[in-house]
């Protein structure tokens, strides 16, 4: 139907014959998917750290070279020794990471959540913190814990991915 439109506004004002019509149109309709369909980042760096103020700090961090770092420290117990573990990513557990942080949309989630009013619980709060570096952009999100608040349902699945990695490699 567009290209019928096309054909007579254009035909019969401009004198164009039909390779002419049909080239531009498949000029335009190129351009227009090009900008509908990103692509997967080339390079990136995913950090995520989880929080409870003044008692505990667990972080991990990926690139896209399938490097992995996880760190885990309690605060309250300073006797206890950090934990301090690096690592490669199996081909899956990367495609896995690789696919959620790109369905995730993480460019396009706002930048903080659950920080709208005032906690209920300030001795158990959990801040989770993400950094997200790809193509030359940067993303931060911050989230405390609220039993109200609705994230995207890939982010969820990322978050839910990332514990699960690290809870089956922090054997100490």
């Amino acid at each position: 139907m567009l290209f019928a439109l096309f054909s007579s506004i254009f035909a019969n004002k401009y004198g164009l014959t039909m390779n002419i019509q049909i080239s531009i149109l498949s000029i335009f309709l190129t351009l227009f998917f090009a900008g509908c369909w990103e692509s997967e980042p080339k390079g990136f760096s995913y950090t995520f750290v989880l929080e409870s103020t003044q008692t505990y700090k667990l972080s991990f961090s990926l690139n896209s070279r399938k490097e992995y770092t996880v760190k885990k420290q309690n605060f309250r117990f300073e006797q206890e020794q950090p934990f301090h573990k690096t690592g490669s990513l199996t081909d899956e557990e990367y495609a896995q990471f690789k696919s959620l942080l790109f369905k995730s949309k993480l460019f396009d989630m706002n930048d903080s959540y659950g920080f709208e009013k005032e906690a209920e619980y300030h001795i158990a709060d959990m801040i989770f913190q993400i950094a997200y570096k790809a193509d030359g952009r940067e993303k931060f999100i911050s989230i405390r814990d609220n039993r109200t608040m609705t994230l995207p349902k890939e982010f969820v699945r990322l978050l839910k991915y990332t514990n699960e990695f690290i809870s089956a490699h922090v054997k100490e």
